[in-house]
């Protein structure tokens, strides 16, 4: 025969998961917003509520004061990192509550994503959320995009055809966006590619992170402005985007956008030490 249980066991475990869902995925009233502009499954696709407390997060303060700013990680990240190390600063220095939002394109596991190029499903995922929080707030839209992040995020700004599937992604969105800020960002490739591991994922020559790629050719084709203000926080130290690419070309660096170079930083570091920096670019006017 089965046990009760009883009444208070249930309500702490009712609030355990109602404290746990409000703390770890997007805000209800954001995820509601999802659900009515584009259905269940795209909602859920940005929600990932197969990563638990690490997927996604954001929402809930549509009218506040400010713009709001859409996280996009990089290679193996995830919605719960940048909650971890860039989030709670972006608080403390002034960004009203419920007004940064992160979903994760991936699945968050080093060797998950090594087998990954920078697919047309990151892309799409990364571009449905700013359009997202676009309509949500009714305002242009900031970003950081952090390491890989960042050429995935631009393509997602860019739009046109996906190189690895042809999927249409549609026409720039570029006119939503405010401040774009590259912090890390394999803007040109990245020298974990110097020896070609991973040839058919990260850095695969249709979609990787080989300098060679067809989406390098495609995004540095010719310049292109990413936003009102384009911003690019990189460091020379940087061991795993590298200084240069195999192709002699300088990594992090996006034509147009004003450089905050730092010297002694590793690629960890510069991510999650550069907040203040970020934080003053998304301030420019």
């Amino acid at each position: 025969m089965a046990r009760s249980i009883s009444a208070p066991v249930l309500l702490l475990a009712l609030l355990l998961a109602l404290f746990g869902a409000s703390n770890a995925k997007f805000h209800t009233h954001f995820y509601n917003f999802l659900l009515g502009k584009f259905g269940k499954p795209i909602a859920d696709d940005l929600l990932r509520p197969d990563l638990g407390t690490k997927g996604s997060f954001g929402g809930g303060n549509p009218n506040a004061t400010g713009l709001p700013i859409v996280v996009v990680h990089g290679l193996a990240g995830y919605a719960g990192l940048s909650k971890k190390s860039l989030l709670n600063k972006y608080y403390s220095y002034g960004q009203p509550k419920g007004t940064v939002f992160a979903t994760t394109y991936a699945k968050g596991k080093l060797m998950d994503s090594l087998q990954h190029g920078m697919q047309c499903d990151y892309v799409l995922k990364v571009r449905t959320l700013i359009l997202a929080v676009h309509e949500y707030t009714n305002k242009p839209v900031n970003i950081i995009a952090c390491s890989m992040g960042s050429p995935i995020t631009r393509k997602a700004i860019l739009g046109g055809h996906c190189i690895d599937s042809g999927v249409n992604l549609g026409r720039p969105i570029n006119h939503l966006i405010h401040n774009y800020v590259s912090v890390a960002g394999a803007n040109h490739g990245a020298i974990l590619c110097s020896k070609q591991p991973f040839v058919n994922g990260v850095c695969s020559l249709t979609h990787g992170l080989d300098c060679r790629s067809k989406f390098f050719e495609e995004i540095n084709s010719q310049p292109f402005q990413y936003g009102k203000n384009m911003f690019a926080i990189y460091s020379v130290a940087d061991e795993v985007v590298g200084l240069r690419t195999t192709c002699g070309e300088m990594a992090s660096p996006l034509e147009g956008a004003t450089p905050i170079v730092k010297t002694r930083l590793l690629h960890g570091a510069v991510i999650g030490g550069t907040t203040e920096d970020q934080w003053r670019a998304l301030q420019t006017s």
